[in-house]
């Protein structure tokens, strides 16, 4: 029998450069479903990255203490009746499961806060997505979305999220709403345009829009008063706005393979002396 106090290491993932916060706090972690049952009073995060996992053992729900349940990679994942009674997890990772639609039990995990989608051919997010109040950080990366629902909008404590490598090309008016969020990364959509909604996000500090066609930015994208790292990389824009003092925070401004007269770049070095630019 082998247990470990170590956490998930998603947790430091959350740390590194992104929400400043004091050191992941280390779980009782079981490897495997037999180690969790025979500490089932105990454990507090089960990690089963690449095994076996065709149905949430029972056993699961009488788990007191546990917090995180990590699946990603887990092969011949298909029922997962069961999970909507683990009320405690906060963490749930159903990355690369080939998971093509995403289970209706997620949803009624109300202390869930980080969710991880990714690497799944997922097409459509369900409305219910919306119901996940506690979300925090919502990562679906690598998957085949066309379009978000309007109930995106409906997670209050967004700080975070994740959308690289879909094939995107609007988000809705609603998510507008999400006044918390503080990261998004849009990474190769297929956006022609900054997203209108990000307008109205006052603590967004951190947005990645390259590999989009995008062609121009908006005045107003350089007025989000504390946006701090602007990713434009392989964007089809030729020019930034004329007035770049809104983004006097500004820390990391990266323009390479953007078509930028050599004006261009040092029109922007000039007005962003404090920024690491990279064209």
């Amino acid at each position: 029998m082998k247990f470990c106090c170590i956490g998930w290491m998603s947790a430091a993932v959350l740390l590194s450069g992104c929400f400043r916060q004091s050191a992941p706090e280390r779980l009782v972690t079981a490897n495997s479903v037999a180690d969790a049952v025979s500490n089932r009073v105990e454990v507090q995060a089960i990690e089963l990255p690449g095994q076996p996992f065709a149905a949430v053992p029972k056993e699961f729900a009488e788990m007191p203490k546990l917090t995180q349940l990590q699946l990603r990679g887990a092969t011949g994942v298909a029922n997962l009746a069961g999970l909507e009674q683990l009320k405690g997890l906060t963490l749930l990772d159903l990355s690369e499961t080939k998971l093509a639609t995403m289970p209706k039990e997620v949803f009624s995990l109300s202390a869930l806060e980080t969710f991880y989608f990714t690497d799944n051919g997922l097409k459509e997010l369900p409305a219910e997505i919306g119901q996940l109040a506690a979300l925090k950080y919502l990562n679906l990366d690598r998957n085949g979305l066309t379009k978000l629902p309007d109930e995106i909008g409906k997670l209050p404590e967004l700080r975070w999220l994740r959308l690289n490598k879909n094939a995107l090309t609007a988000l809705p008016a609603t998510l507008a709403e999400a006044k918390k969020l503080q990261r998004i990364y849009l990474e190769k959509n297929q956006f022609t345009a900054v997203p209108e909604c990000l307008k109205e996000m006052p603590l967004l500090e951190d947005v990645a829009l390259d590999g989009n066609p995008i062609e121009t930015i908006p005045d107003w994208f350089t007025k989000l008063p504390k946006v701090r790292q602007v990713n434009l990389d392989g964007t089809k824009i030729t020019k930034l706005p004329d007035d770049l003092s809104g983004w006097r925070r500004l820390q990391i401004l990266s323009l390479t393979r953007c078509k930028l007269s050599d004006e261009e770049q040092d029109r922007i070095r000039a007005a962003l002396p404090q920024a690491h630019i990279a064209f």
